[in-house]
């Protein structure tokens, strides 16, 4: 306990000095709001794992212009249009690698890229799993269409 200087004062219909209460700091107190501090530094959001894709972003200045091989319009997880069909997420898988044994020579595993047209309400998720489907069908690129941002 961190004592501070005691004033002592006479009272005199008593005859005796009496003595103010100590004032001061407890170590207890001291300790435990030290020990909730250490807790939320702890706990605070730069600590804990964010489920998510890692994506190395590109620079946004110029367009980059691709040869690409197909078109992928992706309105919807259950509306995938690609060479004039219409695919779920669970058979655009097929209809690509189809595509690709009718339209390469031999099926040549490293295709150049596929252009992928989302809708601006397409969550994040579908596009990514559009990316990896298209990379496991064979292509080696995929080229998401992007607009100028209209202010």
């Amino acid at each position: 306990m961190i004592k501070i200087p005691q004033v002592r004062r006479f009272n005199p219909s008593r005859g005796r000095v009496l003595r103010e209460p100590d004032i001061g700091v407890e170590l207890f107190g001291v300790l435990n709001i030290l020990m909730l501090c250490c807790t939320f530094v702890l706990l605070n959001s730069r600590f804990i794992l964010s489920p998510g894709v890692s994506i190395s972003l590109p620079s946004v200045d110029a367009v980059e212009f691709v040869e690409t091989m197909g078109v992928i319009t992706v309105q919807s997880e259950k509306f995938i249009v690609f060479n004039g069909n219409i695919f779920s997420l669970d058979t655009l898988e097929n209809g690509i690698k189809k595509y690709l044994r009718e339209n390469c020579a031999g099926g040549s595993s490293a295709v150049s890229a596929i252009l992928v047209r989302p809708d601006k309400s397409l969550p994040v998720f579908v596009l990514i799993k559009i990316c990896e489907i298209a990379k496991k069908s064979g292509f080696s690129t995929v080229q998401v269409a992007a607009y100028p941002y209209a202010h």
